[in-house]
């Protein structure tokens, strides 16, 4: 055992999702990496509602292994939410977050290590996204712009969800009452003295799993309307440059009402001013649709998630000799 790191308890949330054909290896390798660096630790396995037999898996593993924790959610709440679930039932001095299918675990000893010395947030940042269609590379690209220069989000480009927190960050995240919340957003919102590490993502799968474009969109959008303001800016700005052109408009019929003798109908002009002001009132109630759309679902004060049950490892952690029980009190003064 590495004794460097052993004066801590490190917390590691794995999000599940239709992952049994690698789920006990990830197992095998985060349980080895833990037991070899740290005395105290837990691997916490969030089911998000796997429709395989991922929990089969995941209870064999629970026999095998000690400190597992498994949560099973009602039903798929999502990758975010599952992390969300995950850290609200963490212990850990420090709690590593990482995806199954793509985050290496052999970096946890030295992250946790960077954390020990000084960092309360160390965010995973993709090397590159050559994986990605060109598509993807292209529309990642105009949206981390997007938020960074125009609507002022402070984003990390590609930014991954493998990352380590202190527990000072868990207890500001958990104290967020937020059901829509972004972690990789929310963790630069709260503070804390943060640091990125670059890496290249791993794959256990021979086809990666991939956000399609329609849920890229959505997700972005998301974003976007829970943490930014502008939009509505933007709607109100659309909707006082459609108020000049009107008054301009206006003033144009005025002066042809003054100067000609004879004025044609002009029904050219007259669609063009329809079509233009249509254009801008439908933008508007779009964005404002959104946002009244994201007022109701937080108006309806559902529960972020449901918890199915728990399961715990029946293996101990540590050796009995190591619990700090007192099992003769009579030389001990109260």
């Amino acid at each position: 055992m590495n004794n460097t790191n052993t004066d801590c308890f490190v917390s590691v949330i794995l999000p599940l999702y239709n992952d049994s054909r690698i789920i006990t290896i990830v197992v095998d390798e985060i349980v080895s990496i833990l037991k070899e660096n740290y005395q105290f630790y837990e691997l916490i396995l969030i089911n998000d509602g796997s429709e395989d037999d991922t929990t089969e898996q995941v209870e064999d593993c629970l026999h095998k292994y000690s400190g597992l924790r498994l949560i099973n959610l009602s039903r798929h709440f999502g990758t975010e939410i599952a992390i969300s679930s995950g850290l609200d039932t963490a212990i850990g001095d420090f709690v590593v977050i990482l995806l199954p299918d793509c985050d290496p675990p052999q970096l946890i000893p030295e992250l946790i290590r960077q954390c020990q010395d000084g960092k309360d947030i160390l965010i995973g940042v993709r090397k590159n996204r050559l994986d990605d269609p060109l598509w993807m590379r292209l529309g990642v690209n105009l949206f981390y712009w997007t938020c960074q220069h125009l609507l002022h989000i402070p984003l990390t480009k590609n930014a991954t969800q493998f990352r380590v927190l202190s527990r000072q960050v868990v207890n500001a995240l958990t104290y967020v009452p937020d059901n829509y919340c972004y972690l990789r957003l929310l963790s630069a919102y709260i503070g804390y003295r943060s640091q990125t590490f670059t890496y290249t993502p791993i794959k256990r799968y021979k086809k990666v799993k991939k956000r399609g474009l329609i849920a890229s969109i959505n997700l972005g959008l998301q974003i976007i309307y829970m943490n930014s303001a502008h939009p509505l800016r933007l709607a109100s700005y659309l909707s006082i440059l459609a108020s000049g052109f009107n008054l301009l408009y206006m003033f144009y019929i005025v002066m042809v009402y003054l100067i000609k003798n004879k004025v044609a109908e002009g029904w050219v002009t007259l669609s063009m001013q329809n079509a233009i002001m249509f254009f801008f009132i439908s933008v508007i109630l779009g964005i404002i649709c959104e946002y009244i759309g994201l007022i109701f679902a937080k108006s309806r004060g559902w529960a972020t998630y449901y918890i199915a049950d728990e399961k715990n490892s029946s293996v101990f952690i540590v050796e009995r000799d190591t619990y700090n029980v007192v099992n003769d009190s009579k030389d001990i003064a109260i």
